[in-house]
């Protein structure tokens, strides 16, 4: 899935998750899904596979909103700054 890139040129911030419930939230504040893709790793024999859902804030929606949920990540984020 992939976005039209007409549509992209409002978007002013990309993120990246993993987690479902996540997705969920960031779409209800207004989010859009932009694109997703599965990642492997593990064992060669033994795969895991991810699904990455690719989100972009649209700047008509005014400054992006993050949803609180399992991971702050603003907060994590400033503790390696």
């Amino acid at each position: 899935m992939e976005a039209n890139q007409n549509n992209l040129k409002n978007i002013i911030e990309v993120f990246q998750e993993t987690d479902i419930e996540m997705v969920n939230k960031y779409l209800n504040l207004g989010w859009t899904l932009l694109s997703l893709h599965t990642t492997d790793y593990g064992h060669p024999v033994e795969r895991h596979q991810n699904t990455v859902f690719t989100l972009g804030w649209n700047k008509i929606n005014g400054d992006s909103q993050k949803p609180k949920g399992k991971y702050d990540y603003d907060d994590i984020a400033n503790k390696f700054l």
